[in-house]
């Protein structure tokens, strides 16, 4: 599975994002630039993203759509993405 070359410009220096937690994000904050792309399906898992080749020399931003530290995030899945 390759990387999502990044091309938004909040960060000049990210080369890719990549993300294994989707979904509706738990803090719901009103200004959150995933609301353009409208209602997000429950917070789910994506085991498929573990085998995303991370490759050499990337920026990555990981996590980019929803926060993977909110406090209601299941724990085996952010060791489960810091792991990889």
């Amino acid at each position: 599975m390759p990387l999502n070359k990044s091309i938004g410009n909040m960060y000049n220096f990210i080369t890719h994002t990549w993300n294994t937690i989707k979904g509706e994000c738990p803090h719901g904050c009103s200004y959150c630039y995933m609301k353009r792309w409208g209602k997000q399906p429950p917070l789910h898992f994506d085991e498929k993203e573990l085998k995303t080749d991370l490759g050499t020399g990337n920026f990555i931003f990981v996590g980019s759509p929803c926060d993977m530290f909110a406090k209601h995030i299941p724990y085996g899945w952010k060791i489960d993405t810091l792991d990889h």
